[in-house]
């Protein structure tokens, strides 16, 4: 007999409703949401995460909006394989990106140079991007040919809480001027806890490298790949 495939929790914030649907569905129906220029709380390979589509510049102001924080602050994008983020980044970055591209799928956010127009819209100001490719297969897909925007799901300078529920909360009892409604975000998708450590992000567009944020990868690893990355400057974080 086959076992059939779990179920996943869907919370619907419109209405307060909870669904349970098989994965493939979900992540259909999580698509459909973002193709829509909406907002939804979803779990990571790192933190729990507020996705958007990158390539909407409206949703992807809606994440700080959400989030109570400036929107100079770029979100990362997740994107589904490193053959995608070959195609994305300019050939000024693309052989330091070869020396680290084997810690992918994984927690190593990269800020790179793009002449994707995706770069304006996550990054009005300068066109630069954190690329990602997680490492949960079903979030991979869930960015296929749709890169997406994510941010810790969490109020701006708070930690993210590492269940469901307690995110919804944390992200919906500050929300006034119109609701959940007037921010974009629909859907809280569970796909069980997550940890509470995010990516660690270096910054390839700096000469020389630099590393901007030590999360679950740390210094040591990286330096071994890229020998001229400069260490987190303490003095400023």
């Amino acid at each position: 007999m086959t076992t059939p495939p779990p179920l996943v929790r869907v919370f619907d914030l419109r209405t307060g409703r909870i669904f349970e649907r098989e994965k493939a569905a979900s992540i259909a129906w999580v698509r459909s949401e973002l193709n829509a220029g909406h907002c939804i709380i979803c779990p990571t390979d790192t933190v729990f995460g507020l996705l958007a589509n990158a390539r909407d510049a409206e949703a992807v102001a809606r994440i700080a909006k959400i989030k109570g924080r400036s929107s100079a602050t770029p979100p990362p994008v997740l994107i589904d394989s490193v053959a995608t983020a070959r195609r994305l980044v300019t050939s000024a970055v693309l052989r330091s990106l070869e020396s680290i591209v084997d810690l992918w799928p994984g927690p190593l956010s990269v800020i790179v140079e793009t002449d994707d127009p995706l770069g304006r819209a996550v990054n009005p100001l300068k066109g630069t991007v954190a690329f990602r490719v997680p490492a949960l297969d079903w979030l991979r897909e869930m960015c296929l040919d749709l890169p997406l925007a994510a941010s810790s799901a969490n109020r701006h300078g708070m930690p993210t809480p590492t269940e469901i529920v307690a995110v919804i909360t944390s992200l919906t009892e500050t929300i006034d001027g119109g609701g959940i409604g007037a921010t974009g975000l629909t859907l809280a998708v569970d796909y069980g806890s997550v940890g509470a450590v995010g990516s660690t992000v270096i910054d390839l567009t700096s000469e020389p490298p630099t590393m901007v944020r030590e999360g679950q990868l740390s210094y040591d690893t990286l330096l071994g790949r890229l020998p001229e990355l400069l260490p987190l400057d303490r003095s400023t974080n």
